[in-house]
This record gives C-alpha cells, structure tokens and sequence, in this order.
C-alpha cells in the first residue's frame, strides 16, 4: 500500500472503468444571509474596451462544431501560454519549478503529421513521439467524449515530484494548481482566436497515461478538445 500521502491521493483519485461517479446533486453556492453591508459593482461591459476584456466577455468552454482542421500558427497561438520567454512561462509556478508537461495528439492540424507529439517550451517545437492519432481510444479514455469534430488534443501532465523537491508536499497541491493557470490560459488563447476549446477532466487516467506512454511519476492533469 502506498503511503505517500500526495502519490496516495493520485492513486485514489484515478479513475477507471470500472468506477462510477457520484453524481449527486449540483452543489450550491456560498450565500451570507446577513452580511453587515452590500455594495452593488458597475454592469459588466461586455463589448468594446481592450481586447482581452473582450475575450473575456466570451470565455466558456465549447466543443468543436465545423470540424475544420487548424493551421499551424492557429497551434503556434494556442501554445503561447505554454512557451518560455526570457526563462518564465507564460503562467505561474511556485518556485519555478514548472511541473507541468504538454503533449499534443494533432488529428488534423495543416503541415503537422497526425500522431502524438511531446511540447518544448524553450524552443518552441512539437517533437513527436508516436504516429499513431486514432480518435477512437481517445474518445473511450474520455467516457466516450465525441471527437468526431476536434483538429487535436492538448493534455497537460503533471510531475508533482518537481514541486516537492522545493515545498515538500505542498508542492503536489501547486502542480494541480499549475495545470489550472496553463488550462484557463489556452482557453483563453482560443476564444481570442475564434476556436473551440473544451477542457475534459473526466478521464480514465491509465488509459491516457497509455496513449501518451507516460512514465511512472507523471500523471494527467487536464486533456483539451480543440477545434473550430
């Protein structure tokens, strides 16, 4: 039995055929029922000023509907967040320690061979790692998610055991952390490009770590559906 506590927590955490979830009830919101003051905000603008605020406007997860391939400054783009400029990434990392990793499945991306590729930040470069990019299994590790309209797959892995060299396992809380800020920023990126991006948290996670041929110690964070 394992008795790390962080590595426990991803081992009881994943989810296999076999599981079912919960699926209780909608939580509700937090309310105070007597707060000691209340102070109404202006309206939300939602056209017109910078355009980030703009894209902020629209921000909401959507799967691909034209399925239509993306270009490669479309990925380029989408990459943005994840890539190193002057030692830093695009998101924050505690300590700079940067547990995160990002793989590509490119189902149809122009000038990319469709296939699986690993993301390096420093230079900005897709190295490929295997020419396999069946939607099919994709589809059945996502709880039969439809890929029938997605031009690729962004998965964002965690390697927690970076973080814990410096904070201990505190660290395994920033890696989840991290995979929030990247994710939420490619999302962005998407909605500023006029592209479709859906982030898929449900997963069955050995069968990703599978397609991805992940290395013990390294997990999945967060798979995104992107597209037009």
């Amino acid at each position: 039995m394992e008795k790390h506590p962080g590595k426990l927590f991803y081992r009881l955490s994943r989810l296999t055929p076999r599981d079912e979830l919960p699926l209780k009830r909608r939580p509700k919101a937090k309310v105070y029922a007597n707060p000691l003051e209340t102070q109404a905000l202006p309206p939300l603008r939602l056209e017109g000023g910078p355009p980030l605020f703009r894209a902020l406007a629209h921000l909401r997860p959507a799967l691909p509907e034209v399925g239509a391939a993306l270009t490669l400054l479309d990925l380029s783009q989408l990459l943005l967040p994840l890539a190193e400029r002057e030692n830093l990434r695009g998101f924050p990392s505690a300590g700079e320690a940067y547990p995160l990793e990002a793989y590509l499945v490119a189902l149809r991306v122009e000038g990319v061979f469709p296939g699986v590729y690993h993301y390096f930040p420093k230079e900005h470069q897709l190295f490929q790692i295997g020419s396999r990019a069946d939607p099919g299994p994709w589809a059945e590790a996502l709880l039969g998610l439809s890929l029938e309209k997605a031009a690729a797959l962004l998965v964002l892995t965690l390697v927690p055991e970076r973080s814990e060299a410096l904070f201990g396992l505190r660290g395994y809380r920033y890696a989840l952390l991290e995979a929030g800020y990247a994710a939420g920023l490619v999302l962005l990126a998407a909605v500023g490009l006029g592209l479709a991006a859906y982030p898929a948290e449900t997963f069955y996670d050995e069968a990703v770590a599978r397609l991805l041929g992940l290395p013990e110690g390294e997990h999945p964070g967060v798979v995104l559906v992107l597209g037009r």
